[in-house]
């Protein structure tokens, strides 16, 4: 499967409904267009919890695959984007259980979509990875779950409830999840000031909800 340049989107919910119906019969076209229309989405969720890994590829393949196998019990109880969120969590929370190393990931530096102000220097761009870098050792050592709890609410955005029915969890397990690895991460950026001050950012959003 080739990720898309565009992404198509249903229009209409009577078009994802055909899409739905598609996949459930196992028809080839409705398997390409639901990897056409998330494929990108659900790319840059796993790249927010993985970091751009030579494992990305495969963790989005793994993701789809399970998604066409799972399809016939799919019961429309929540969107398709978000079923297929869910899949794509745990098949990564699999990959981090195995050990997988993360490399260079700078997703919790700001968006490389955003304008970079023209006063940066090379030197400074350059420090910047270094840093994500760094950061990205320390989420490392926190375990799979809590990392991954951490990152779905404190990056991605999510609330407590989104991300208990996208690791199936309970809201007050993943609420504690949530906390252990804001306080494991701050814990361990202590020694290192330009550290601390980038962890403190990703880790500002207060108290769970």
């Amino acid at each position: 499967m080739e990720k898309p340049s565009s992404i198509p989107t249903p229009e209409s919910r009577a078009e994802e409904e055909s899409l739905v119906q598609a996949c459930r019969a196992g028809q080839p076209e409705g398997f390409d267009r639901l990897f056409r229309i998330y494929a990108p989405q659900i790319e840059r969720v796993i790249v927010r919890l993985i970091g751009a890994t030579a494992d990305l590829e495969d963790i989005l393949q793994n993701t789809f695959v399970e998604a066409m196998r799972s399809f016939a019990r799919f019961r429309g109880e929540a969107s398709v984007k978000t079923w297929v969120t869910r899949i794509a969590v745990h098949v990564t929370m699999n990959q981090l259980r195995r050990g997988v190393r993360r490399h260079v990931a700078l997703e919790l530096l700001p968006s490389t979509e955003e304008p970079v102000a023209t006063s940066a220097s090379p030197d400074e761009a350059v420090d910047d990875r270094q840093l994500g870098q760094r950061l990205h050792v320390l989420l490392d050592r926190i375990s799979p779950k809590k990392r991954v709890a951490f990152l779905l609410y404190a990056v991605e955005g999510q609330t407590v409830e989104e991300v208990a029915a996208l690791t199936g969890a309970g809201r007050a397990a993943t609420k504690s999840r949530i906390w252990f690895a804001r306080r494991e991460l701050l814990a361990m950026a202590r020694k290192d000031p330009l550290l601390l001050e980038l962890a403190r950012a990703q880790t500002e959003a207060g108290p769970c909800r």
